[in-house]
C-alpha cells in the first residue's frame, strides 16, 4: 500500500511541476525548425513540440516563425476536432487566461515523430490525403 501511495504522490508532483507553455522563452522556441511554405505531404511533418491542457486540448507543433511568432502544426480539441495550419504564440497563451484547467503545458517526455504516427492524428491525416467524395 505504501508503494502505491508513493507512486501516486510522485505522479501528482510531476503534474504540478510540469513546465507551462508561457514559461518557454524565445531561445526555447527558436530551436524548432523554421516555418516553411511547403506543406504538401500532410502527415510527413515532424512534430517537435507537444502541448496539452486538462481540457483535453492538444497542440502538435512542427515549425516556428520567430519573426511573426507563429507555429505550423496540428491542433485538437474535443469541441472542434482536429485541424492543421498556423497558430500564433498569442493564440496559445490566451487559453491560460481562461483558468488553470486551460493552461497549456509542455509535454517534456515528447520525442520528435512524424504526424502520421500520432494515433489521435491518423484519421485526420488519412482523410486529408484522400478526402471523401461527396
Amino acid at each position: 500500500m505504501i508503494s502505491n501511495f508513493k507512486n501516486t504522490f510522485i505522479h501528482i508532483a510531476e503534474t504540478v511541476m510540469s513546465k507551462r507553455f508561457k514559461d518557454l522563452d524565445s531561445s526555447d522556441l527558436s530551436r524548432l525548425p523554421c516555418l516553411m511554405d511547403n506543406h504538401f505531404s500532410i502527415g510527413e511533418e515532424r512534430i517537435y513540440l507537444h502541448l496539452w491542457n486538462r481540457k483535453k486540448m492538444h497542440w502538435y507543433i512542427s515549425e516556428y516563425d520567430c519573426t511573426n511568432r507563429r507555429f505550423f502544426g496540428f491542433y485538437e480539441n474535443k469541441n472542434d476536432g482536429i485541424s492543421s495550419g498556423l497558430c500564433s504564440v498569442e493564440d496559445i497563451l490566451a487559453y491560460a487566461r481562461k483558468g488553470e484547467a486551460w493552461e497549456p503545458m509542455v509535454d517534456e517526455e515528447w520525442r520528435p515523430v512524424a504526424a502520421k504516427e500520432i494515433t489521435s492524428l491518423q484519421g485526420y491525416v488519412n482523410m486529408m490525403r484522400c478526402p471523401p467524395d461527396w
